[in-house]
């Protein structure tokens, strides 16, 4: 773009046109190579005035932002005292701009004095220096006074063979300087850095900048040595303090781990008669103290052993002490007989070798029996009140869930057949029950596709073994099919009683393939969609005249009969005419127009037919209704008005949709 601008400028130039003034502003991108350094920048060709005193413009706030700054005057301009005056009025503005915003004093940035047009400069003012004390004292001072880094210039784009061709001289200068200056302020800014305190990330980023900007210069080697320098003594002094730190955690853990079996030591001489104890205690040690292994291998393996002797110790006696109580309940006759029998199962699962004690065969056997009779007594009263509460009451699921816990409470009891017979009675009721409710409400409720579906899952749900689970299974793929035709027959019927309301249509067919994404119509209901979709953009339409017939009386007085053309107006477009049939009531045409029809939906269509017999007139016209969005139904088949009709064809059809039973 920065090109395209420009050229448009020199063109002018090289053609004798002084340049108009600029009117908006507009960003200029250049690159510029020196010495090995590439530098992005960033011109504005703004408006003049935006910059004049007391001016609040958007330029300001750029001019403030930038990283070095040319000042040019118009040299042609400074003869006149108060422009002069003007002139470096506005640049006083602009430094005061900056210095307001500087936020270190010591990074000024750098300015130059460009006097552009030095063609029009007095011969006499070879000495450019000289020249702005006596002209620009004010300026020169400003920037002499807050620039450290600054110049003088003056530049020119014509010279004495202009309008014949440029000759631009002085252009290398402020860039040379330019660069210079940037490279000057950048290696400033880097070693306020390094005297500023911050982060040696920081600083590793902008050196890693400065040296992607200016690879070859010297500062760049110095500054990365630099940071080489500093990187190593942090990673020296990182080193060192992770030595020390890792020193620290060793003893730490020693003394942790001497100190704490120390404590278990002293806690196992204090317990010698609880062998339980000491060793939970022991496991806890061994726990908190991962790392004993490292400073105390001696004795971490004779802690192994010992620590297995009381594993054994503590064993036998827990067996011994459990063997006992079990004994005691064993001959308590009011202990709980089916607890008694669980700690029994308990014990010997947990203690095997008590095998051969010598009474725990006869303990067993007397337990058993009395946890046998128990259950015995529990079932019996448990199936009276399941034979009472089926006399009592007719809630099928209470007494099917009675049933149910009575066979896994009591499995192998006297009643177990009998409980088994009462349960499938309840499940063959409660099956019949729960179908007929389905069949009833399928009956009453034709349309409730979707309740019907739930009543029939909900038998399938409850009674997946059932008597009637293929008639359930049936009706399920039954009421699916009926909803399936019930739906696309409102689609269907709706499309042909009103094809035109599209909107309709749609909504009733998204609705249709949202209920059944996988129906018997889903192929019918996409074309619909795919044909709604055609029908309401902009399409072409081959059209073809066929044939036609017409009443006697269309014809003129004394003619031997009419000369008959046929024109088509869609959407206020004429297509045609066509051929022209002479002295024919039933003409043949066969024509095919020679330009598409353009159509959409809701555009109007007219068919005129012209009598070219001695003088042309307009004999039939067929227009499709106002309020009939689908007129390109009429060039597709036949049209009438009154007793004449025409037949065309054309690649316009309504889409065809299948027959529903």
């Amino acid at each position: 773009r920065t090109a395209d601008y420009l050229s448009d400028k020199i063109l002018s130039l090289e053609n004798g046109q002084a340049l108009p003034g600029t009117l908006g502003e507009t960003d200029l991108r250049f690159h510029l190579y020196h010495k090995g350094t590439r530098l992005d920048l960033l011109f504005k060709d703004y408006q003049g005035e935006h910059v004049e005193l007391g001016r609040t413009e958007p330029i300001r706030d750029f001019l403030r932002d930038c990283d070095a700054v040319w000042l040019c005057l118009d040299a042609g301009g400074l003869a006149d005292p108060a422009e002069r005056l003007r002139r470096e009025q506005e640049v006083e503005q602009i430094v005061e701009d900056y210095l307001a915003t500087e936020a270190v004093a010591a990074l000024h940035r750098p300015m130059a004095l460009v006097l552009t047009k030095a063609d029009l400069m007095p011969p006499d003012s070879t000495d450019l220096d000289a020249f702005a004390a006596r002209r620009l004292s004010m300026t020169r001072h400003a920037i002499q006074s807050h620039a450290p880094r600054h110049g003088s210039f003056a530049v020119s784009s014509l010279g004495p063979r202009w309008p014949a061709a440029l000759e631009p001289h002085g252009l290398e200068a402020p860039l040379t300087w330019l660069a210079g200056a940037l490279q000057a302020q950048d290696e400033a800014r880097l070693e306020w850095l390094w005297s500023a305190g911050v982060t040696l990330d920081v600083v590793e980023r902008c050196v890693s900048a400065f040296g992607r900007r200016y690879p070859d210069a010297a500062a760049t080697a110095l500054q990365r040595q630099r940071l080489r320098t500093l990187t190593s003594r942090r990673r020296r002094r990182r080193s060192l303090i992770g030595l020390g730190a890792a020193a620290c955690l060793v003893v730490a853990l020693g003394s942790y781990d001497v100190f704490g079996r120390q404590s278990a030591e002293r806690f196992a001489a204090d317990h010698a008669d609880e062998p339980a104890v000491v060793l939970s205690h022991w496991q806890t040690y061994q726990a908190q103290h991962p790392t004993r292994a490292l400073f105390q291998p001696e004795a971490t393996r004779s802690e192994e052993t010992r620590l297995r002797e009381l594993a054994a110790e503590a064993h036998r006696r827990e067996c011994e002490a459990r063997l006992a109580d079990l004994r005691r309940r064993g001959a308590d006759p009011d202990a709980d007989p089916e607890a008694t029998w669980q700690q029994f199962v308990s014990f010997r699962a947990d203690y095997p070798e008590a095998d051969v004690a010598a009474d725990l065969h006869y303990l067993r056997d007397s337990v058993k029996a009395r946890r046998d009779e128990a259950v015995a007594h529990k079932a019996r009263q448990a199936y009276d009140d399941l034979v009472s509460a089926e006399q009592h009451s007719s809630d099928l699921p209470v007494l099917l869930a009675q049933s149910d816990r009575w066979l896994r409470l009591y499995p192998g009891n006297t009643q177990e057949a009998d409980v088994r017979r009462r349960r499938d009675a309840y499940l063959a009721r409660l099956d019949d029950r729960d179908l007929e409710g389905a069949r009833a409400y399928s009956a009453r409720e034709p349309l409730n596709f979707q309740t019907r579906r739930e009543f029939y899952q909900r038998y399938l749900d409850r009674h997946p073994d059932g008597a009637s689970r293929k008639e359930a299974a049936a009706a399920l793929a039954t009421i699916d099919a009926d909803w399936d035709r019930h739906d696309f027959r409102a689609v269907r019927d709706h499309f042909l009683a009103k094809p035109g309301e599209i909107g309709e249509l749609v909504a009733r067919c998204r609705t249709y393939l949202a209920v059944h994404p996988q129906g018997q119509f889903k192929g019918a209901a996409g074309e619909l969609l795919k044909w709604s979709e055609r029908v309401t953009a902009t399409n072409e339409y081959k059209v073809t005249l066929r044939e036609g017939h017409f009443e006697k009386k269309i014809a003129r007085f004394f003619s031997r009969g009419p000369d008959l053309s046929v024109e088509l107006e869609v959407a206020g477009v004429r297509y045609g005419p066509s051929n022209i049939t002479v002295n024919q009531y039933n003409p043949t045409w066969d024509y095919e127009f020679n330009r598409p029809v353009r159509w959409k939906l809701g555009d109007k269509v007219i068919i005129r037919v012209t009598d070219h017999d001695w003088k042309d007139r307009v004999v039939v016209e067929i227009a499709s209704d106002d309020g009939d969005p689908l007129g390109m139904r009429l060039l597709n088949g036949e049209a009438n008005s009154g007793p004449n009709w025409l037949t065309f064809a054309s690649d316009f059809a309504l889409p065809t949709l299948p027959k529903i039973e």
